[in-house]
């Protein structure tokens, strides 16, 4: 069970807290302002206090700093309890006061006790909103506090007022019934104590012969000490007696000495004594004491003269009808002094009765109504000033008022023009005599435009925040002079942060930048701080957890009256993926260039290699096996088929490569390659092999498979110079809409994984950027080309798939190789090859635009048995097949001088559909293939090719 304390001037808000804790075995205190609440915690110490903000006498914000100057009650856990208009203010002093929760009125019931239960349990985190820097301004804040103060003020001096008027009343009807002397003068010590708010009251009656003391009375204080009954009445109340006249003034210091007051009497800092006197006599006196730091005003004085001349009607009966006048002079003086407080307010004071009926209204209430007070009194208030639609409801928060709920309340009124209102309402019941409840006055604020200025805002704000929360954009705003930095939630994520989590300095942003960024932003900053113009930078930012991203942001700097900067403000914008997608659209187009002049290089390379290994093995085939010149001539030929090699890996790299895809099963591939690579990458450096089972078959062309086996497997043992280990693995994995959005030419979907992983060197960032250039390598001079990770990227990404590297300094490095996965309609088994004979006596038509290659052509099939003729371009071709029927098969280069080859075999064709055609070439053309990949039943043969392959690739068309 905790002690809770609620300070609230609202006792309806009060009773709602009070009852829902109390169920909760809470044991509740109540205090109606901040300083009762003070005193309520140096008697009480609770274990938390929740507190209205807007409050008489203490508004709730001086009570917490109060609260907080005093080491006893520091410690003290506060919830502010707050009506929505000042929620922003509440969380922002929230926050700078150490205060955990703001509740909102009206609150739910679950809100509060879930709220309450985290407080006392001392786990509670803060609960401050997104939006909790207020959006008013200091001087914005001031004002509502000096208008709630002064409406306070107001409300209070015609709650003063009326009270005296009614206490005047009372003390009259009582002097007038009253037999009882003595019980009638206790009651006038206490009505006057708490009519003027005096520390204590002493009031005395004197023997009319001798003029001594004959009775005495005092309350608020024990000060019958210092006198007693016999006694000559001393120092400045004997003046008042003597004399016949009120004193009033202050006594600095306090010390009864100065008014020639026995030293036994209590403290006097302010005084207010008249005496109690009829028109012939003098009967006593009635002194007010304040000793707050009070004064006693001249109205103060004219009430107590008139209360201390009543009292004196009980010693003059036979002037009781002169003393009853000079009362209702006095009663007239105070209604006329209340209605001319009335009229000063700036609220509209509203007064009905039972009936609803108007029995008081206000100049203001008369000015926002229309028309004057005559007009308005007496007429049912609910059917006249109120819109059809709200009459039912209003009338009945009316009788929950006449039953005792205070609360504040809101709705439209008509005006005589017929104009709607809005009016916020405080309201209180009056009460007679008997305390029975006759009416309620209600004092009401005009909130028409405030309201239609806050929908105004608050649209204005939700389009903001909901546009910029769309594009991503965050916010910043520095105050120069404090240095005070803040950020939206947007900013804060942008730079990996949590909500409001950063720290709100210009140092705490400067520690977020990439070292290597931050002296071009402070630059940004320092020009536009000098002339106060927008700036722009573009600048990496570094998460916690080491991720960088790139961050485009752009600022104004406001300067004030001596041209010093006074504020900032900006926006950030994230272009990390912008940015990536541009550096691998830019990385796609060199790689375009530099492969178009590759693939260039290649075929014409290819032609001179077919050329070259052609001839050395026909002169390998004519030479005796012991002639010394065959060492040699097999010499030419192993450097020839190393730059076929070459050129092949140039067509790769280029995608001028043509395909001829097969279905694969990668771990077969892989498997059978283990021999090989054992003895490619040595001994000191041990293969493991991460095959999984069951893989989906992809569909790729095996010798390119290979060659990024091959490829991968020596980058890997280079950078193992001293041993390792070297895995190889194989997976299946679907690649999502985020991959395929930072990988430029995937598209999602299913892909079959090769992932070669070595124990090696490792490599920097730098070499990392360049990893797949052509011709970049770490090697030195004559161990590398620079080809063979440029080779493996431009078959992976020709066949549509991408490559992910991860690379450590010291912890080596893994290559991801992601290929699609195939069709199931492509998953049919291949036919199985039938060795065939190389030799035959049909006619071959070799058309070919290189003279070397023709002749070289010509003789290798002629060696085999064929009978052949050659052309050197389209037309040549043409005029030797219009002059021979017999030919059987047409071989024809792809790229000539003039038509092309497939254009020639078009015409060819249309003359003899049942000719066959054999294509060769060194790089790819559109017209036999399609996106690299040879189209469906075409005949090709590769350059540089052999008598072997020649001869085969001739057979196997012809036997078709």
């Amino acid at each position: 069970m905790a002690i809770i304390l609620i300070v609230d001037d609202l006792s309806a808000h009060r009773r709602f807290l009070v009852t829902l804790l109390r169920g909760q075995g809470h044991r509740l205190l109540e205090a109606a302002d901040g300083r009762e609440g003070l005193a309520a915690v140096q008697t009480e110490h609770p274990d938390l206090v929740i507190t209205d903000v807007l409050m008489p006498v203490m508004d709730g914000y001086e009570f917490v700093r109060q609260l907080r100057l005093d080491p006893a009650a520091s410690r003290i856990p506060v919830l502010f309890y707050t009506a929505p208009y000042g929620e922003r203010e509440a969380w922002t002093f929230a926050r700078s006061s150490g205060l955990p929760y703001v509740l909102t009125k009206p609150a739910k019931p679950e809100e509060v006790l879930a709220i309450v239960a985290r407080v006392l349990s001392g786990t509670s985190e803060s609960g401050m909103p997104a939006d909790a820097s207020p959006l008013t301004t200091e001087s914005d804040r001031e004002h509502l506090r000096l208008l709630t103060d002064k409406l306070s003020e107001r409300a209070g001096d015609l709650r003063v007022a009326n009270t005296r008027l009614r206490a005047l009343i009372n003390i009259g009807l009582d002097l007038a019934s009253k037999r009882d002397t003595d019980r009638l003068l206790e009651d006038v010590c206490a009505a006057v104590h708490d009519l003027f708010g005096a520390t204590y009251v002493t009031l005395g009656i004197l023997d009319r012969n001798d003029r001594t003391l004959r009775r005495f009375f005092t309350f608020g204080l024990d000060a019958a000490n210092w006198i007693k009954t016999g006694d000559v009445v001393p120092g400045m109340l004997a003046r008042v007696v003597a004399e016949r006249r009120t004193l009033r003034g202050d006594n600095p210091g306090g010390d009864p000495a100065g008014l020639q007051l026995p030293s036994l009497h209590p403290e006097v800092q302010a005084f207010l004594a008249a005496p109690i006197a009829s028109q012939a006599h003098v009967y006593g006196w009635i002194c007010l004491v304040g000793n707050e730091g009070r004064t006693f005003t001249e109205d103060d004085e004219d009430l107590v003269v008139a209360l201390a001349g009543q009292v004196g009607r009980i010693y003059e009966l036979e002037h009781e009808i002169l003393e009853r006048e000079q009362a209702e002079s006095a009663l007239r003086h105070e209604r006329d002094r209340a209605q001319r407080y009335l009229d000063a307010a700036e609220v509209m004071l509203l007064a009905l009765d039972m009936d609803g009926r108007i029995t008081l209204i206000n100049r203001k209430g008369c000015d926002i109504l229309g028309g004057t007070a005559d007009e308005w009194l007496g007429r049912d208030w609910f059917e006249i000033c109120l819109p059809a639609r709200v009459r039912d409801t209003v009338r009945q928060k009316f009788h929950n008022l006449l039953g005792g709920d205070l609360s504040i309340v809101e709705y439209p009124i008509l005006t005589k023009s017929g104009e709607e209102r809005m009016i916020e309402w405080r309201n209180t019941t009056l009460r007679d005599d008997t305390e029975y409840v006759t009416g309620t006055l209600s004092s009401g604020t005009d909130i028409t435009e405030r309201n239609q200025a806050v929908e105004t805002l608050r649209t204005a704000e939700e389009r903001t925040r909901f546009a910029l929360e769309a594009a991503g954009v965050g916010i910043w705003d520095l105050d120069n002079p404090t240095g005070v930095l803040r950020w939206s939630e947007i900013l804060e994520s942008q730079h990996g942060l949590q909500p409001r989590t950063f720290g709100g300095t210009l140092e705490a942003f400067v520690e977020r930048i990439h070292p290597e960024d931050r002296d071009v932003l402070f630059e940004t900053m320092a020009k536009a701080n000098r002339f106060g113009t927008d700036f722009f930078i573009h600048y990496r930012t570094i998460w916690p957890d080491g991720t960088v991203r790139w961050l485009n942001g752009a600022g104004r700097v406001l300067l004030g009256e001596h041209n010093e900067p006074v504020r900032a403000v900006g926006i950030s914008l994230d272009v990390t993926e912008r940015r990536t997608l541009e550096e691998q659209y830019h990385q796609a187009q060199k790689m375009e260039a530099i492969g178009r002049l590759a693939g260039g290089v290649a075929h014409d390379f290819n032609n001179l290699l077919t050329v070259m290994l052609g001839y050395c093995e026909l002169l390998l085939a004519d030479l005796d096996p012991n002639d010394p010149r065959q060492a040699d001539m097999v010499e030419i030929q192993k450097a020839g088929m190393r730059a076929a090699g070459l050129t092949r890996q140039l067509l790769a790299f280029s995608r001028k490569q043509i395909i001829e895809p097969a279905l694969l099963d990668l771990n077969v591939v892989v498997a059978d390659m283990r021999a090989m690579l054992g003895r490619l990458i040595g001994e000191d450096v041990k293969v493991v092999l991460g095959l999984r089972p069951g893989l989906v078959p992809m569909k790729a062309d095996r010798g390119q498979v290979e060659q990024i086996v091959m490829n991968l497997a020596v980058n890997a043992r280079d950078a193992m110079p001293k041993g390792g280990t070297l895995t190889i693995e194989t997976a299946a994995v679907e690649l999502d809409e985020h991959y395929a959005s930072t990988h430029f030419s995937v598209k999602p979907g299913p892909y079959v994984v090769l992932k070669v992983t070595d124990t090696g060197t490792g490599m920097t960032p730098q070499v990392k950027a360049r990893l797949f250039e052509p011709f970049f390598t770490t090697k030195e001079a004559g161990r590398g080309t620079g080809l063979g990770l440029a080779t493996v990227h431009g078959i992976v990404a020709r066949s549509g798939g991408s490559v992910d590297v991860d690379s450590e300094i010291g912890r080596g490095t893994s290559f991801t190789v992601y290929f699609p996965r195939a069709d199931a309609a492509e998953m049919v088994a291949a036919p199985v090859p039938v060795a065939r004979p190389r030799a035959g006596a049909e006619t071959v038509l070799v058309v070919e635009d290189a003279e070397g290659l023709r002749e070289l052509a010509r003789r290798l099939l002629q060696r085999q048995g064929y009978t052949v003729l050659v052309a050197a371009n389209a037309d040549e071709a043409l005029r030797l097949f219009e002059r021979n029927a017999s030919i059987d098969v047409i071989l024809t280069d792809v790229v000539m001088p003039g038509a092309s080859g497939p254009e020639l075999t078009r015409q060819l064709i249309e003359r003899r559909p049942a000719l066959k055609v054999i294509y060769m070439s060194g790089y790819t053309e559109e017209a036999i293939v399609h996106h690299g990949v040879l189209k469906p039943g075409i005949a090709f043969l590769h350059k540089p090719f052999t008598s072997e392959t020649l001869g085969r690739k001739v057979r196997e068309v012809l036997d078709r």
